[in-house]
């Protein structure tokens, strides 16, 4: 009678911590959807399909929102978040959704750390997405944060990066940016890389790796890790000493894929209501060399399943059907 009792008492206490995320390793695997560039101004029948998908976190990839301006101006930021508000539906918002930031809603269309607003546009962006009061996103400069969860016996880290605040001045133009030959420009900033290598070095079995901006990509003249090689290769070789799985996640680009470096995967995911004008896909068929399969146009959302033994990686487009998948066994 006792131990059925004690039995009893420790399920009930399982159950009552589970929203806390203390009985997380009682869960079997974990499913997280992606996206990126949603236009607050635009229909989103997307999210009827993803709902479907029973996940246990969604990942937002940065253009949140389009409230940037020409001028730089922020006027157009918060009445763009308010109107995104009213558009997310209520399952999506009770997921508390993650979130990492690329220009538009950063406020500067391409913009770096030249921006002179960055400061106010985190503490809307931080705002918006309801981040705890005493997390050190708001007592650093840069949205970049970690978080991890549990399956089984494994630790998953997902990690979400800030390509905008600390980025130097690219080279070329807009379309034709070129790769720089110059060392001391850089992506994250001299902060962020060393809590990114010290996050690297944090006791984990799998990690979520989230840029904006494409990381393997090497062969178009928008914006990408490959602009700045020595900061790539920085990135590339910190992924080699960690010897475990790192699945890397993108958005940005309008258009979607999954990449291949050596043991490498990347996922692309763009756009989940703002696809390129179909006149445009036409005259341009983009490829890689690193790219597995084809390049997708029409709006989409990425899947990364993970389970005691393996990892699948799926594209599909706004109906549920799957135009990209690659599996791999952990």
């Amino acid at each position: 009678m006792k131990k059925f009792s004690l039995k009893i008492l420790y399920l009930t206490f399982l159950l009552i911590l589970s929203p806390f995320g203390l009985a997380e390793g009682y869960s079997d695997s974990l499913k997280i959807g992606f996206g990126s560039c949603i236009d607050e101004t635009k229909p989103q029948p997307i999210w009827k399909i993803v709902e479907k998908e029973n996940l246990n976190d969604f990942f937002f990839m940065g253009d949140n929102v389009y409230g940037d301006m020409d001028s730089g101006e922020l006027s157009n930021m918060g009445p763009a978040y308010a109107k995104q508000k009213e558009n997310f539906p209520n399952w999506l918002q009770n997921l508390k959704p993650l979130a990492i930031w690329d220009d538009h809603d950063y406020g500067l269309n391409d913009g770096g750390s030249e921006y002179s607003l960055k400061k106010e546009a985190q503490k809307l962006f931080l705002n918006f997405w309801k981040i705890d009061a005493q997390d050190e996103r708001h007592k650093r400069e840069g949205i970049y944060f970690s978080e991890s969860r549990q399956i089984k016996d494994k630790k998953i880290l997902l990690i979400g990066l800030d390509t905008r605040y600390f980025r130097s001045a690219l080279e070329g133009e807009k379309r034709d940016y070129q790769s720089t030959s110059d060392k001391s420009k850089t992506i994250l900033g001299k902060e962020q890389w060393q809590w990114l290598e010290t996050t690297f070095h944090e006791e984990a079995d799998i990690i979520i790796l989230v840029s904006s901006i494409q990381i393997l990509a090497t062969n178009h003249g928008f914006e990408k890790w490959s602009n700045f090689p020595h900061e790539k290769k920085r990135l590339l070789s910190l992924i080699r000493e960690f010897q475990k799985p790192v699945v890397l996640v993108s958005g940005d680009r309008h258009k979607a894929g999954i990449y291949k470096q050596e043991n490498l995967y990347e996922l692309t995911s763009s756009s989940l209501n703002k696809p390129l004008p179909r006149w445009l896909v036409a005259v341009w068929d983009e490829t890689d060399p690193l790219l597995l399969g084809k390049m997708h146009y029409d709006m989409n959302y990425g899947l990364i399943n993970i389970d005691s033994g393996s990892i699948s990686i799926d594209l599909k487009d706004e109906k549920g059907n799957v135009l990209e998948s690659v599996e791999f066994d952990i």
